[in-house]
């Protein structure tokens, strides 16, 4: 079996599980899209670039929400992070008898990581922002928040505590270069790093800070 038409089973397989609840699989971008009024949820399917037909097709994944008033990504994980389940980074889908553990492993780590979270969202979207600002978005690999989405959907006074939480949680190389750029550039002054520069230039926690003017005591 061609390598292609193995990692276009996988994806059609796994996306069957959940166009019933409202998912829209797009095969030739091999990807899943659920939206609400506010939000797009999209699961992607991931294969190799060297993948050898019979021997080795891999497949693994990503998780994200977007907003659909700017199109960022708020939040993104995948099975690279998590290392769920049991250490597996991505699956080897060559020949079909793999296809079944793929699959429901594949599924188990969207249901225990991913799914939670779209139904808070779509169910209880002012109780989510307040977990995310309590715990982020997924209690894995640091403090994982969106500043931009607490202001649209919580309230400035969460966005406040958010960064405070956000800054708390950095490591002391990037805390330092974070506060000193922070407390030039709040006040209308320029960056005073490379740090504070750069994260100007593209959409980010700190560029939503200093263009809201969020004021802090870090």
């Amino acid at each position: 079996m061609q390598s292609s038409e193995a990692f276009h089973a996988v994806c059609e397989r796994i996306s069957s599980k959940y166009t019933s609840n409202g998912w829209k699989y797009a095969k030739s971008r091999h990807w899943l899209t659920k939206k609400d009024k506010n939000l797009t949820y999209k699961i992607y399917f991931y294969t190799n670039w060297n993948n050898v037909s019979d021997r080795n097709v891999g497949f693994y994944g990503e998780s994200a929400i977007i907003l659909n008033k700017s199109k960022n990504k708020i939040f993104h994980i995948n099975t690279h992070e998590c290392n769920i389940p049991e250490g597996k980074l991505y699956w080897n889908v060559a020949d079909q008898e793999s296809w079944s553990r793929a699959i429901a492993e594949f599924t188990a780590w969207l249901d225990e990581v991913f799914m939670p979270i779209v139904h808070e969202c779509t169910n209880n979207l002012e109780n989510f922002i307040r977990q995310v600002v309590a715990e982020g978005f997924y209690p894995l690999g640091g403090y994982k928040i969106d500043i931009h989405f607490i202001l649209l959907y919580g309230s400035r006074e969460l966005a406040e505590e958010a960064t405070k939480r956000l800054y708390e949680s950095l490591e002391e190389p990037i805390k330092h270069e974070f506060k000193k750029n922070y407390e030039s550039m709040i006040q209308g002054n320029d960056p005073v790093s490379a740090y504070g520069r750069n994260m100007m230039r593209n959409y980010s926690n700190f560029r939503t800070i200093i263009e809201n003017k969020i004021i802090v005591n870090l």
